[in-house]
This record gives C-alpha cells, sequence and structure tokens, in this order.
C-alpha cells in the first residue's frame, strides 16, 4: 500500500515539473515576444479626441486630454511626427485633425499664428458684432456656414421703406468672440463673429454693418445651396399677414348684402313670386 503512494507521489511530481517547466516556456517565449515588439515600436503623439483647426495646443489642451502617446511600428512611423506632448506645446494645428490621427509638424503653425493657419489662400478674416439678442449668435460655433441679412432703409426712402435683403451667403465662421460691455449702466454681453470673406464681400459686409442692423442665419450641416431672393419690406410682410384670398378693405370690416324676400301672389287661378 506505501509501496503505491509513493509511486503515484513520484508520477504527481513529475507531472507536476512537466507543467511547470511548459508554463516557464510559454511565459518566456510571451516576454519574448512583448520585448520584441516594445523594440520594434515607438512612441508617437496622436490625437485623443477631433481637434478642431485653428486649436492652441498648450498644456491645458494636455490636462483636457486632447493629445495622447501611443505606440507605432516604427517602420511606419509618418515623417515629423512627435514622441512626446511637450514637443508640441504652443503650437496651432493648421487643419482638422482626426481621433487616433498623428499629429505632424507640417499641420502645426507656431505660438501665436492665430487665425492665419486657418485662412484660405486669397481669403479674408473680418469680425463682426452681433447681437446676442437678436440671431442665433449665440449658438453660432467656429467652421459653422451662416447667411448675412441686412436691414436697412433704401437711398431716398423713408422708415416704413426699410428693406431686408441677405447680402452674403454660405459664409464660413473662423471663431466666436465673447466681452462684457456697459450699456446704460449694466452689463451687457457682446458677442464678435469672424467670418472667412473674400476681398470683395470685406468690402460689402464693413458696407452692410455701417448702413443698417445685420443679422446671421445659420445654414444646416452640408447646405451649400444659393438662394436667389429679391428682399422683403413692410408691404410684403402685411400681405403674408392678411387673410389668403381676402383683399384689404382699408380697415372697414365688408357689409353683407341684405337678404332677398319672396312673397306668392295668388290672382283667381294665376300665381305669381315677387322678390324685394
Amino acid at each position: 500500500m506505501q509501496n503505491r503512494l509513493k509511486i503515484a507521489l513520484v508520477i504527481a511530481v513529475f507531472f507536476g515539473l512537466i507543467a511547470a517547466y511548459g508554463i516557464y516556456n510559454f511565459l518566456s517565449d510571451r516576454q519574448k515576444e512583448s520585448d520584441s515588439l516594445r523594440a520594434s515600436n515607438q512612441d508617437i503623439v496622436v490625437a485623443a479626441q477631433d481637434i478642431p483647426p485653428g486649436t492652441t495646443l498648450n498644456d491645458e489642451a494636455i490636462k483636457k486630454g486632447l493629445i495622447k502617446t501611443t505606440p507605432w511600428p516604427k517602420s511606419s512611423v509618418p515623417a515629423g511626427a512627435f514622441s512626446s506632448p511637450q514637443q508640441i506645446v504652443g503650437k496651432v494645428n493648421r487643419v482638422k485633425i482626426l481621433a487616433n490621427e498623428p499629429i505632424l509638424e507640417s499641420r502645426l503653425a507656431g505660438e501665436g499664428a492665430g487665425l492665419t493657419v486657418r485662412l484660405e489662400a486669397g481669403k479674408r478674416a473680418l469680425a463682426v458684432r452681433v447681437d446676442e439678442i437678436i440671431g442665433v449668435s449665440g449658438f453660432i460655433v467656429p467652421d459653422d456656414r451662416v447667411d448675412i441679412i441686412l436691414t436697412t432703409t433704401p437711398v431716398g426712402g423713408n422708415q416704413d421703406s426699410k428693406v431686408s435683403k441677405i447680402v452674403l451667403q454660405n459664409k464660413r465662421v473662423l471663431s466666436v468672440a465673447q466681452s462684457t460691455e456697459q450699456k446704460d449702466g449694466k452689463p451687457q454681453i457682446a458677442r464678435s463673429i469672424t467670418l472667412e470673406l473674400t476681398p470683395e464681400e470685406s468690402e460689402k459686409l464693413t458696407l452692410a454693418s455701417s448702413e443698417g442692423q445685420i443679422v446671421m442665419a445659420l445654414r444646416g450641416l452640408g447646405d451649400d445651396t444659393e438662394t436667389k431672393t429679391i428682399g422683403s419690406n413692410k408691404r410684403d410682410l402685411l400681405a403674408l399677414a392678411a387673410a389668403p384670398g381676402r383683399k384689404s378693405t382699408g380697415g372697414v370690416a365688408p357689409v353683407a348684402p341684405p337678404d332677398k324676400y319672396k312673397v306668392e301672389v295668388i290672382h283667381g287661378s294665376n300665381r305669381t313670386v315677387v322678390e324685394f
């Protein structure tokens, strides 16, 4: 009985040693593969989330988690890549960078570049003051598209001849700024929206802002259609407000015609109907 127990114990120890040796070899191989993979990769800086153009990549951006480092095969590291987030502090990205996309030197501008890195060739940046209450200024963000509507009095007209007209369409918003100013002794929120325009459009918008009140109409995503309008005046507004199919009577309610009366007259065998 004791011999059998000894034999069983020896067999168990033998297979245990075999199992331990197999596990050791497996872990050793995995470690070698991991070391080999680590040696063939290097850390590069990528976008942790979509980064809009014109964003300053500073310490605050790093704290917010806009950028991160990730292992990248050494054989395919793109030219101009960075190995540390500190290497790009203070730079501004020229174009939109998608999440997990490497941040490259060719897509960045130096510190203080501002809006100049976002302007297309031949375009200008023009800031326009927009009332917080009128229009949708509180909902406009960079890269939105807007139409500019001017309300003014035509040459030779009076206060009742004001006209509203779309003067610019599908213009890209570069930035939105906000400041607090004093008006009538009370703080007022004022917004300044910077648009990307051609030189000719810059002249037109500058004139429009001095001729009357301008508002911005926000466009839907992907909507780049150009709409031709003739403008709207007070006469058009009142015509739209009138009931359809009814002409104006100068403020006097129309009088319904009186009903007619019918009388049947019997004269002998003859019967006639008289209306009056």
